[in-house]
């Protein structure tokens, strides 16, 4: 084994001691002392506790509340709908009266109703009540022919003709022609749609002659259209009429 020369490891022990390394061979005397220790290694070293848990790291600092989202763009459609003007709050009542107003409004355009007096009131009941059955409420026809729109007035031009076929019915017509010859489309033939009563008092029937004339008012004048310039109307159909007959005028 070498043996290291004596100036060789003073030089070493010496090196060492420059630069605070611990000597071996423990050389108490010449270990530097710590006041010998530069002041940056003191300081900068600081002291643990054996077994002491290590220092925390520093908090990052805190921070405020995160910001809301901002607001997603409208839609055309929406801007457009907020652009639009409103109605105003003193137009929703009159809007709101709108239909009332409407509604007063057509009945005020309507020709008022004329009351319905004389032969013709009369008459109108007397048909409800004997001839609606068979020639239907309106005159639209059934079992007995069709008196509405104008049928009843091509079968009988005359009025007086009228009310002699109501007096006696079809009896005296049963298989043959009756009313007017030239008829369109040819004369009626008695009992081709059922019979026709005999409704005169005076041949067993159960109507006067006021009442007849009156039925045959309502069948020429409101069922079958004819216009009351005709002066048949105000021969016969007027309340005027009517009380001259009474009075056997």
């Amino acid at each position: 084994m070498t043996e290291i020369p004596e100036h060789l490891l003073k030089r070493s022990r010496e090196r060492r001691q420059s630069l605070g390394l611990p000597v071996e061979g423990g050389d108490p005397a010449g270990a530097p002392a710590a006041s010998n220790l530069p002041a940056t290694t003191a300081a900068s070293t600081p002291a643990t506790a054996p077994g002491a848990a290590p220092p925390a790291p520093p908090r990052p600092p805190r921070s405020g509340p995160a910001a809301p989202p901002a607001p997603k763009p409208l839609s055309p459609v929406v801007i457009a709908a907020q652009r639009r003007r409103r109605i105003p709050l003193w137009a929703m009542p009159v809007l709101a009266a709108l239909p009332l107003w409407l509604f007063i409004y057509i009945e005020a355009m309507q020709q008022p109703k004329k009351e319905v007096t004389g032969p013709l009131a009369a008459g109108a009941k007397l048909y409800a009540s004997n001839c609606a059955s068979c020639h239907g409420a309106e005159g639209g026809g059934g079992v007995g022919y069709q008196l509405s729109a104008g049928q009843v007035l091509l079968t009988f031009p005359k009025f007086e003709d009228h009310v002699s076929f109501i007096e006696t019915g079809n009896a005296p017509y049963l298989g043959k022609p009756y009313g007017n010859p030239d008829r369109p489309g040819g004369q009626r033939i008695g009992g081709a749609r059922g019979n026709m009563p005999t409704w005169g008092i005076k041949n067993g029937g159960t109507l006067t002659d006021d009442e007849i004339i009156a039925v045959v008012c309502d069948e020429r004048f409101t069922l079958a259209g004819e216009s009351v310039d005709n002066p048949d109307f105000a021969k016969w159909c007027t309340p005027e009429a009517a009380a001259a007959r009474a009075a056997g005028g």
